[in-house]
């Protein structure tokens, strides 16, 4: 059987032109596969996008060969080729080259008329798919992926991928500078405002990734999350020596979860300078707690030490648990003068020369750091004990797996991958908008043809006619 695909193409005027696309040879003797093939798929997608995109491009260049003021045709000085990649393959174009008519005001003489409309030279579909999978997967997975299920462009290469993601990233980049960094108005103006919704709640972490230019090291990665009880959760992440003003981010971040200026705002961390500093003045209503998740783990490492000192000086390991188990429990409920008390006890009973214990020296220094951990986050100690019995977060243990999903299932932790700090910066870009759901929206506001062909556009059934 013979199978001729065929495009009908009917302008605005009413004329027709049928354009013949492809002609299948299909066997009908049960050996062969029942229906389309996925080469035949490919080939029928390709063939059609290469007659659509040539009927459009023609159609444009004539529309716009008579000038918008005169209504004279303007002159050809020549044309050109250009090559326009598509997501079913690259699609040659003859690019007239245009004189300016004399009515015109214009310093240059010649314009090429399909420049104006495909400056880029690559469709903003691919452009999505592309960096849309790039940012869960391998760049050169998202290759195989693209070639496999699509005719796209054979020549296509991780490195293009890459190219493709970090432009789109830059561009997200630049959509931050009108963002501002705090909140506006005085609190007469939030008073007016309607009731705000439930209590939105940010955790910020820290993650490393391995520096490819000193492979040995590791540079750091802020990455945080914002929940509510009413609304989808919200992820952000940058490379804080590339991002000069992060209160910018986490302020969008905000503001896309529909945050008011009289709602309240929970934030947590883990004390460090780099990420305590990111929270600190951008809202009246905003809640900083220290995580005790940080506080804890801290603990429990200090309370392995005083087991293997039970082992040496037994009396004094007892003595020295029950002093670390009294810190916690002071810590637990609000009281950090208390707990650093009963932390220094400890400090006193560790430096002792005359202890036997073998690693003395080393947690002489742990506890030194926990002490100066304790002070520098004193403001931040709450009643996590009154605060959990009431249900609310103290830990950032949600933000622990959102480091593992926005950075580690990415960047492969387990294999140690090697990454740049622009690389590893623009990558988190994509990869939170992806996971924000928050990509194609981008994309959206850049070409608004993407969402405009997709609302207008309208799909008929073919007319089945009686045997």
């Amino acid at each position: 059987m013979q199978f001729k695909i065929q495009v009908v193409v009917e302008d605005h005027h009413g004329e027709t032109l049928t354009e013949d696309v492809l002609t299948l040879d299909k066997s009908v003797d049960g050996k062969s596969l029942l229906g389309l093939s996925l080469l035949e798929s490919k080939l029928v997608l390709k063939q059609l996008q290469k007659t659509i995109v040539n009927q459009q491009a023609d159609h444009y260049t004539w529309a716009h060969r008579c000038c918008p003021s005169c209504h004279k045709k303007r002159r050809i000085k020549g044309s050109s080729d250009i090559q326009y990649r598509t997501l079913f393959g690259i699609v040659t174009l003859s690019n007239k080259r245009l004189y300016h008519c004399q009515c015109e005001a214009s310093a240059a003489k010649t314009f090429s008329v399909l420049n104006e409309w495909v400056p880029e030279h690559n469709s903003p579909e691919l452009q999505y798919i592309e960096t849309k999978w790039a940012s869960l997967m391998p760049y050169g997975l998202t290759v195989d992926l693209l070639k496999d299920v699509l005719p796209i462009n054979e020549s296509l290469d991780a490195e293009t991928v890459r190219r493709h993601l970090h432009k789109t990233a830059q561009r997200q980049d630049e959509a931050l500078r009108d963002q501002p960094r705090f909140i506006s108005g005085c609190q007469n103006d939030w008073a007016r405002l309607p009731r705000p919704d439930k209590p939105l709640t940010v955790g910020i972490d820290g993650g490393y990734v391995r520096d490819c230019q000193s492979r040995k090291t590791n540079f750091e990665v802020i990455v945080a999350k914002s929940f509510s009880k009413t609304k989808a959760p919200k992820r952000l992440g940058f490379v804080q020596t590339l991002d000069a003003k992060p209160q910018r981010r986490l302020m969008k971040l905000l503001r896309d979860q529909g945050m008011q200026e009289n709602q309240q705002i929970t934030f947590l961390s883990e004390g460090a300078d780099n990420v305590r500093d990111l929270q600190f003045l951008m809202h009246p209503e905003s809640e900083h707690i220290l995580d005790w998740f940080h506080v804890t783990m801290r603990l429990t490492v200090l309370r392995q030490f005083a087991k293997g000192v039970c082992h040496t000086d037994p009396d004094t390991g007892e003595e020295l648990l029950n002093k670390l188990d009294s810190a916690k429990w002071s810590l637990w409920h609000g009281n950090v003068d208390q707990g650093l008390d009963r932390l220094d006890d400890c400090y006193w009973l560790c430096d002792d020369t005359e202890l036997r214990y073998s690693k003395r020296r080393k947690l002489v220094r742990h506890l030194s750091d926990m002490i100066t951990y304790i002070r520098n986050n004193a403001h931040l100690i709450t009643n996590y004990g009154e605060k959990y019995r009431y249900g609310e977060t103290i830990t950032t243990a949600f933000v622990e797996s959102t480091v593992n999903e926005v950075v580690a299932k990415r960047m492969v932790k387990k294999q140690q991958m090697q990454w740049s700090r622009q690389g590893a910066h623009y990558l988190l870009q994509t990869r939170t908008a992806v996971l924000n759901g928050e990509l194609r929206d981008h994309f959206e506001r850049r070409y608004p043809e993407m969402s405009s062909d997709t609302n207008s556009a309208s799909f008929q059934e073919p007319v089945k006619m009686a045997a």
